[in-house]
């Protein structure tokens, strides 16, 4: 009979999850489904709500065609509240992505993109392009902590 509450007490801790699992399919989820709000945010010209996508970790740099563009968060505002200012609209489309949770509180995502934009000025372009972006979650909120974009090339042959 003093077996029994042993053998109970095994089972029940085998078939708890250990203290540090988390759900990947559900992070996996949480960022595609931020990701999708960015894009949405952006088509919308949302300036002020597309900030709140980047993180405020020291730590935030953004690489453009092989450059760092944005050292930190404070040169990426000024830079897109003033791109913001003077689209007169914009369509960015994602062809493809990918999400691939790191641990509980860090994620990769890969995207292929293709973006139409006009400017208040009668002046459009096109960008065809990919982007990584390194996500961390900052107080419940999935935010952008490193990224990096580049426009495809041809390369030579």
């Amino acid at each position: 009979m003093k077996t029994l509450p042993l053998i109970l007490i095994l089972a029940m801790s085998a078939c708890e999850k250990p203290k540090n699992s988390y759900d990947k399919e559900k992070i996996a989820i949480q960022v595609a489904d931020r990701f999708e709000s960015f894009v949405m945010s952006m088509n919308e010209l949302s300036g002020e709500e597309l900030l709140t996508f980047y993180s405020d970790d020291p730590r935030f740099y953004w690489v453009e065609d092989g450059r760092i563009q944005y050292a930190n968060k404070e040169a990426l505002m000024v830079a897109l509240t003033g791109l913001v200012q003077s689209l007169k609209s914009t369509n960015l489309e994602i062809l493809k992505s990918e999400v691939e949770v790191l641990d509980e509180g860090s994620v990769m995502l890969f995207a292929e993109y293709e973006q139409v934009a006009e400017m208040k000025s009668g002046f459009s372009f096109n960008i065809n392009g990919a982007m990584t972006v390194l996500l961390q979650k900052e107080q419940g909120v999935w935010k952008f902590l490193v990224g990096h974009s580049s426009s495809k090339k041809q390369r030579g042959g």
